[in-house]
């Protein structure tokens, strides 16, 4: 025991030095814990700065991402063998189809996806009869490819084939390797394949209508059986929020470093990606109930008595915002 608590210091007193935010009240032991990711991207921007400054430790974790297919995290979470995910659409459809999981928090509530084309396609008519990744199987990169296509004029059924491309990352590497005409992509990735000379065809931001896409779902049994960890979790998810809003250089220095962007590809990410995030925490029910009938309609189901408060859970995210004070 007596060397268990000496390693125990000297681990602490090794640690790198951060800011007193991130470092004040550290716990001794850490509790592990794992978060599914479907993609390195930056609207997980705070998640990444919580990892970094040692945000997660301070609320006394071990904190392990595990970047997986969306479909493999659920079944991992339902499973118990992840403790969390981020993705709150594939959540509630998988709720929806009988999971025992629940929505606790809600990070970001605004679009923030581009559909981006091939440098020789400028317009509409020089995309018809094109191929179009668009993300994973169903949810709101799908739906949000939908409706940019729409816009343009186009029929999905009749003039494009739309593909999954599973995520952001594979998506830009369909998009470079030619597989696909166009793809939806999110910061920095849009902003990587413009660089290069590929086309920005419609702004989602100008044009998609708010909706879910981040978040924090759980299985409901540990809600139930263990609230303090969820809690501290939601914590430092915020804590994470707060200092990419407080520390705007050293955020833009992680995404131009992980990414490896110059400056000014790195600021601008960091410009459009801050409005989308959502200090409540939580979200109405009109907007839940949004995501609801679209994941009903990609679930061919016509009638169902699945509610908004079926799914979500605010109360402790709420109680987090009140301890934060921000």
């Amino acid at each position: 025991m007596l060397m268990n608590t000496t390693l125990l210091t000297i681990a602490f007193l090794l640690h790198p030095i951060c800011h007193s935010e991130a470092c004040a009240q550290t716990p001794r032991k850490l509790e592990s814990v794992t978060l599914g990711l479907s993609a390195r991207h930056v609207l997980n921007l705070p998640i990444y700065l919580a990892e970094r400054y040692g945000i997660f430790e301070s609320e006394g974790f071990d904190y392990k991402p595990i970047t997986t297919k969306t479909n493999t995290a659920i079944a991992a979470l339902v499973s118990g063998d992840l403790d969390y995910i981020t993705a709150f659409n594939s959540g509630l459809g998988a709720a929806i189809g009988g999971a025992p999981l629940v929505a606790a928090y809600v990070s970001t509530d605004r679009p923030l996806l581009y559909l981006i084309s091939r440098p020789d396609i400028k317009d509409a008519k020089a995309l018809r009869g094109g191929v179009i990744g668009h993300g994973d199987t169903r949810g709101s990169h799908y739906h949000a490819t939908v409706t940019m296509v729409k816009h343009l004029g186009l029929d999905t059924d009749k003039d494009v084939k739309l593909i999954s491309t599973l995520d952001v990352t594979q998506g830009l590497t369909a998009l470079f390797s030619g597989n696909v005409a166009a793809t939806t992509l999110s910061p920095p990735y849009d902003s990587i394949a413009v660089r290069k000379g590929y086309t920005r065809l419609v702004m989602g931001s100008e044009i998609l209508p708010r909706f879910l896409e981040n978040g924090l779902v759980l299985r409901r049994a540990k809600l139930k059986e263990n609230p303090d960890q969820v809690r501290r979790f939601l914590r430092a998810m915020i804590r994470g929020l707060h200092y990419a809003l407080d520390h705007p250089s050293e955020s833009v220095a992680l995404i131009q470093k992980d990414w490896n962007l110059d400056r000014e590809t790195a600021q601008n990410a960091y410009d459009v990606a801050m409005p989308t995030y959502n200090l409540r925490g939580d979200a109405s029910d009109e907007l839940v109930a949004a995501s609801l009938k679209r994941a009903l309609a990609d679930a061919k189901i016509s009638d169902s008595k699945f509610a908004p408060k079926d799914f979500v859970d605010w109360t402790v995210v709420r109680n987090v915002i009140r301890e934060l004070k921000r």
